[in-house]
């Protein structure tokens, strides 16, 4: 499929393998740090095996991209623990041919033994810059995590003539607001489960590997 990758290909399996979670996270963020055209994100197990059928159940969401004057949208198409990012009018046109500008996937290959599962997006041209990416990855985890954001995703595959983009474009910009004022590690209450998910390396808290 167009984008995937297996973990090994991006770094030594060996190296992880004897690593701590704490060790895992802050190697695989800190690897993602400085990166241009990435953005890597760690996930505990609680929190993927919660996200996971959300994904599945929702394949798809529009995420509004700001520019100085205005903004475009681009939407995202969730196949498993690959996600395809497209302007959303290119996908108007092409439907299921069209190119992705960026990727999102999920690594589980450490999910059992470390209790961790890793994230990175990945941009493949110059039509989004590595802010959009962050913004991207940030605000499509949130809202296919925190309850009162994942209502609109919700809508939004399951009753799409209702779906209100401007309401939906207000309750951003107000919960950016909210958002920004928080700390990087974000405590989520979600199905009857509190989990985490983390950008900053040293800031994850360590699941249990039973």
């Amino acid at each position: 499929e167009v984008g995937r990758k297996s973990l090994d290909e991006i770094v030594k399996m060996a190296l992880f393998e004897k690593a701590t979670p704490q060790a895992v996270a802050q190697m695989w963020l800190h690897h993602h740090d400085y990166a241009i055209q990435y953005v890597g994100k760690v996930l505990s197990r609680a929190a993927y095996s919660a996200l996971s059928p959300r994904l599945q159940q929702n394949p798809f969401f529009v995420i509004p991209v700001f520019r100085d004057k205005g903004l475009f949208n681009v939407i995202v198409n969730n196949h498993r623990d690959l996600s395809i990012v497209s302007p959303l009018g290119e996908y108007q046109k092409q439907g299921d041919l069209v190119q992705p500008h960026m990727t999102m996937q999920f690594f589980t290959e450490l999910q059992k033994s470390k209790g961790l599962v890793l994230m990175r997006s990945e941009i493949k041209d110059k039509v989004l810059t590595r802010q959009d990416a962050y913004h991207i990855t940030t605000t499509f985890l949130r809202y296919y995590t925190y309850p009162h954001c994942f209502a609109f995703v919700e809508e939004f595959n399951k009753n799409s003539n209702q779906f209100d983009f401007h309401r939906y474009l207000r309750h951003m910009k107000e919960d950016a607001k909210q958002w920004s004022t928080q700390k990087s590690l974000h405590h989520i209450d979600i199905l009857d489960k509190t989990f985490t998910w983390s950008d900053r390396p040293g800031k994850i808290d360590t699941p249990g590997t039973d």
